[in-house]
């Protein structure tokens, strides 16, 4: 027997048994060669297209991978900055217009405010000039009080005397006249340095209501507003920027998905073409079918025992059934093909079970 040669790279020797066919010389196998030799070079070819596929799924398998990690990152760096705009840049326009309204009821508080500073600070101007004519008033009745010119009226109103005179007790309805009189000349003085305070106080007050600036705060909300609103616009449009990439990406691995679908299907539709020639190419080496029987050539005798006396040179007397027909078992298998066929791709046939062909030979042959 031949050696066989070596293995391909699906897993079929190169002349699938040729070398092993005894009958290479006869005109049937002739024949049979020149035909097998045209789907040899088909096998050949299809053997290079199944290569060329698998290579190709294999790079495809690659590039798909590559994008979908791409898609994935550029997925969640499209996430990173919609939620960062969903929250903070949602967070920092409204937190502005809420600032806006704040400063322009502080604007209104701060008017008010110093209206009413004014008006105060001119009712204690007003206040204190008429302290200072109670001052002046107090000073003039201590002068009077005083003066010697009044002692008898001093006498009259507080029985006070100068000293080298006997004391005079006063009338009972002016004993507390010299008290109120030394009150009227004493709290003036006080009063006047008290509302010299309140003066002071008023405009320092003043000052600090001036020197505060709120309407400044106006500005610095508007600088605010107009810089956050960059911001967040640059936030938005690099989330539109990430969305438009990740449509792209997105489309992207939706075609390197169907290409990747596409060669799958094709590589498995060309290796069953490629099988279809193996088999028939290692078929066609030394065909034999089961369903013709052989003879024996020394006696002549069919497989199934029966004698073929008549069918030998020189008997021309024989008759029909000496040489029965040797097909009618292939063309019952044949038949059977269109049960099998059935059974496939019909719904009425579910229940039909193939019959396979070796009980076709077997039955035949009884």
């Amino acid at each position: 027997m031949a050696t066989r040669p070596p293995q391909n790279h699906i897993g079929h020797t190169d002349d699938n048994g040729c070398n092993d066919c005894k009958d290479k010389d006869n005109a049937t196998q002739v024949s049979i060669n020149a035909n097998r030799s045209t789907l040899c070079n088909l096998l050949y070819t299809e053997q290079g297209t199944v290569s060329k596929l698998e290579t190709k799924f294999t790079g495809e398998s690659e590039i798909y991978q590559e994008k979908r990690c791409i898609f994935l990152n550029t997925e969640k760096n499209y996430r990173r900055y919609r939620n960062f705009e969903i929250t903070t840049g949602t967070e920092l326009i409204q937190t502005n217009v809420s600032i806006k309204a704040s400063v322009a009821q502080i604007k209104d508080w701060n008017k008010n405010l110093n209206a009413t500073l004014t008006a105060l600070s001119k009712q204690v101007k007003d206040l204190k000039a008429k302290f200072g004519d109670l001052k002046d008033a107090a000073c003039k009745l201590d002068s009077s009080y005083k003066d010697k010119c009044n002692i008898g009226q001093k006498k009259a109103l507080t029985g006070k005397v100068p000293e080298n005179c006997p004391p005079v007790p006063p009338i009972d309805v002016c004993k507390d006249a010299a008290t109120d009189i030394e009150a009227l000349i004493c709290r003036p003085k006080g009063l006047a340095q008290d509302i010299d305070s309140i003066f002071q106080a008023s405009s320092d007050v003043t000052g600090i209501q001036i020197f505060s600036n709120i309407d400044s705060l106006d500005q610095l909300q508007t600088d605010l507003s107009t810089k956050s609103t960059a911001f967040e616009k640059l936030i938005s449009d690099a989330m539109k920027t990430r969305k438009t990439e990740l449509d792209k990406m997105q489309d992207d691995l939706v075609n390197s998905v169907k290409t990747i679908t596409q060669v799958a299907v094709s590589r498995n539709s060309e290796r069953a073409i490629f099988e279809g020639y193996y088999d028939t190419t290692k078929f066609l080496c030394c065909p034999s079918c089961s369903c013709v029987p052989d003879e024996d050539p020394a006696t002549g005798n069919n497989p199934d025992g029966n004698a073929n006396a008549g069918n030998t040179p020189g008997n021309k007397d024989c008759d029909d059934d000496c040489c029965p027909p040797r097909l009618k078992i292939c063309e019952k298998a044949i038949c059977d093909i269109c049960g099998q066929v059935k059974t496939t791709f019909c719904c009425e046939a579910d229940n039909l079970t193939p019959t396979p062909l070796k009980s076709i030979v077997t039955k035949e042959s009884e």
